[in-house]
């Protein structure tokens, strides 16, 4: 009976253990299925976190999820995908300073193409922002210097005067008279910096843009340094994780629904398996550079090498 008894605890155990990590099991057998049956069950997936910010619905960018399976699914004539609440696959829209700087360079109506025409008319305009930001710095900061000097001198007359026991009535009215006058200068002052700070971070959308086309262009120049602050990280449209906690999709940037596409597609890709690709046209080349929105014949041999067909 005691032997009975442990074999039943025992089965109970296992079968809490399996009902309890049932997600983390399926997830592990999903990967295992994919590495090894690659292409032979859809991959599922699902949206996970979702910034408002980008100013897209959730609607939407399922649609363009659907327009970039359609890439891979049609040529080869087989589902790749398939959306699932639960899905294995998380897609997430996440929002820090590509897009930022993308939606700044919207509001100041700069049109940015992936060429060196635009390269070159983006530093035109950086040079010459870049430049009346440091000269209305060099302003700041001599009013700001100024300012010092004279709250130095105010405090120092009052203690002056506070010391001798008070001040004379038209002394303590010039004293009053400099007190509003610095303060109205604070008031000038602090415009000033909030207005230094809107051009840094207009400079700033374009130097993100500039450092991107630098890359993309493959051009033979530095990386333009940020004012005031340092992004600290590479410029990446999307990017696809894969480890212990499971597959995520990270989209950070792109300003069309075309370009928007091109990178769940390319992002995709990598769900599937699939590496880079030196054609420059192809969906899996390393840059989201190109405006073709089809299969190139090097990305369908790679689909068709990993898929077995």
């Amino acid at each position: 009976m005691k032997r009975i008894l442990a074999i039943i605890l025992f089965g109970a155990a296992i079968g809490a253990a399996i009902f309890l990590f049932r997600g983390e099991l399926g997830s592990i057998s999903t990967r295992l299925e994919g590495q090894f049956l690659p292409c032979s069950q859809p991959i599922t997936y699902t949206i996970g976190s979702f910034d408002s910010q980008f100013g897209i619905s959730k609607s939407a960018f399922l649609s363009a999820v659907a327009e970039a399976e359609v890439i891979w699914e049609k040529p080869i004539g087989k589902d790749l995908f398939a959306y699932a609440p639960n899905g294995n696959l998380k897609i997430n829209l996440v929002y820090d300073f590509r897009q930022e700087a993308t939606q700044k360079l919207k509001a100041l109506g700069i049109t940015v193409g992936n060429d060196k025409t635009s390269y070159n008319a983006l530093k035109s305009k950086y040079d010459a922002m870049q430049t009346d930001y440091l000269q209305q710095k060099s302003a700041y900061d001599a009013r700001v210097a100024a300012l010092q000097s004279r709250e130095n001198a105010y405090e120092a007359a009052v203690a002056y005067q506070n010391k001798r026991g008070g001040a004379a009535r038209d002394t303590y009215n010039q004293l009053n008279a400099e007190k509003a006058s610095i303060a109205a200068e604070v008031a000038a002052i602090n415009a000033l910096r909030t207005g230094l700070n809107a051009e840094a971070s207009n400079t700033n959308a374009i130097v993100v843009t500039l450092n991107r086309l630098v890359v993309e262009l493959n051009l033979n120049v530095g990386q333009f340094n940020a004012i005031g602050q340092e992004q600290g990280a590479e410029f990446e449209e999307g990017v696809y994780k894969s480890g212990a906690s499971g597959e995520e999709i990270d989209i950070y940037q792109f300003d069309t629904n075309a370009r928007l596409v091109r990178v769940l597609a390319h992002e995709l890709g990598h769900a599937l398996g699939l590496a880079h690709v030196s054609d420059p046209k192809a969906i899996m080349y390393r840059l989201n550079e190109s405006m073709n929105e089809k299969l190139t014949a090097a990305d369908l041999a790679e689909v068709k090498t990993r898929c077995g067909l």
